[in-house]
């Protein structure tokens, strides 16, 4: 087969796709969204050691995995969902390898490359303190002059080690003096540790953040993709199934 007849395939094929998105985004605009499969080559991706939320030994690959899949059911759209380094899919993402990944907080940074889909979910971000340390958390403000721990690809860069579990052993050690991540995956990574008696949480929270699926704004079908995503999301939502699913997971997380 020529290159050009090659290129001919492909260009119908992207055609039929982005027809479909339009497709989708009017029928997410005017009413309930029903829409046949739409195949494609590029997966999603998602980072493990964030519990109860993703990770590849997680019960259907976390919280937020399942959510982020069944939002798709909802419209009809299927997407495979692959495991690897925070960083590294993100960047993928970033340079078209991949659809999307999740779940990442809103930064301006990010808002420059990414388009947000409406929050996944939103937690408490608690600031987790070592025990041999005397720092006292009120507001952002008492970060200064100490060491914070913030794995690769998390949105409070200071010490920056790969995983979260390498920020809860600096932390355990003292060698830090704190690490800010939500409530749930806090509690699971101190228990995984069993570093229970070495890290304390402080009485106030960081903030709030919301957790999104995001794609590449150079993805000429990512806005659409999103307006569909975010239809099955509100489905899932009213339909009483993402309560479910909440329950489910976090009941059985530590």
């Amino acid at each position: 087969m020529s290159g050009r007849s090659q290129e001919n395939i492909v260009g119908r094929a992207m055609a039929g796709r982005r027809c479909l998105l339009a497709l989708l985004l009017l029928l997410a605009a005017f009413g309930p969204v029903r829409a046949a499969p739409l195949d494609s080559a590029l997966d999603l991706v998602t980072g493990n050691d964030f519990a109860p939320f993703t990770g590849a030994d997680v019960p259907e690959g976390g919280l937020l995995t399942e959510i982020v899949r069944r939002a798709f059911d909802e419209v009809g759209l299927r997407y495979g969902v692959r495991f690897m380094p925070w960083r590294r899919g993100y960047d993928g993402v970033l340079a078209g390898r991949f659809l999307g990944t999740f779940p990442y907080a809103r930064t301006p940074d990010r808002a420059m490359e990414m388009l947000f889909s409406d929050p996944l979910l939103e937690v408490r971000q608690l600031v987790h303190l070592s025990t041999h340390s005397g720092m006292v958390f009120r507001s952002p403000e008492d970060f200064r002059g100490r060491t914070v721990c913030a794995p690769g690809g998390y949105a409070l860069p200071r010490e920056s080690p790969a995983d979260l579990a390498a920020c809860v052993r600096m932390v355990a050690s003292g060698r830090v003096d704190a690490f800010v991540i939500d409530e749930f995956t806090g509690r699971s990574a101190v228990a995984k540790a069993m570093a229970g008696d070495e890290i304390r949480v402080a009485s106030l929270p960081y903030a709030r953040a919301g957790q999104h699926l995001i794609l590449s704004r150079s993805l000429p079908e990512a806005a659409a993709i999103l307006v569909a995503f975010n239809a099955g999301l509100r489905k899932l939502k009213d339909g009483g199934a993402f309560e479910e699913i909440l329950r489910r997971h976090l009941s059985a997380a530590p």
